[in-house]
């Protein structure tokens, strides 16, 4: 990977933290409004921290000498589904493919430690996510997705 194709892909990487927040603060109020209020406290962490991880990649790209209108097409190109059913909201958002391709992003960062240790830190909080999806997850599989429900209240 060149260095233009990795501050692009690590461009997107804002773009997408940017998009994943608007679309969990929303499970989070849609979750709330139904009595699933540990799900809606779940979704609204992580709204959160993917909020703050979006602003570390803007932040260190401007570091890098991105101007804002290099991040436009970043921006626009990602659009985010939003799901009623929170399986669906845990099910969509549970992306295996992630941890794999913010590893080659480090690699592609290898010169340059400060972007290298972002990454290696979002992967590990990635790896958190993931975690509790799939804990959550196995819960639905385990004491069927009714009374799942009702342990979110």
């Amino acid at each position: 990977m060149t260095k233009e194709e990795a501050l692009k892909a690590f461009a997107y990487l804002g773009a997408v933290w940017f998009g994943n927040s608007k679309q969990h603060f929303a499970f989070s109020a849609y979750n709330r409004l139904n009595g699933w209020n540990k799900l809606a406290d779940k979704w609204k962490e992580e709204a959160e921290e993917e909020w703050d991880e979006a602003e570390e990649v803007l932040n260190r790209l401007v570091e890098l000498g991105c101007k804002p209108a290099d991040l436009q097409e970043a921006m626009k190109t990602i659009e985010f589904p939003f799901y009623d059913d929170p399986k669906q909201q845990i099910e969509s958002d549970y992306n295996a493919e992630a941890i794999k391709e913010l590893s080659l992003l480090a690699e592609a960062f290898n010169d340059d430690k400060v972007t290298k240790k972002l990454i290696e830190k979002w992967i590990e909080g990635e790896q958190a996510h993931m975690a509790w999806e799939a804990q959550y997850l196995g819960y639905i599989n385990k004491i069927g997705y009714e009374n799942f429900l009702i342990a979110m209240m």
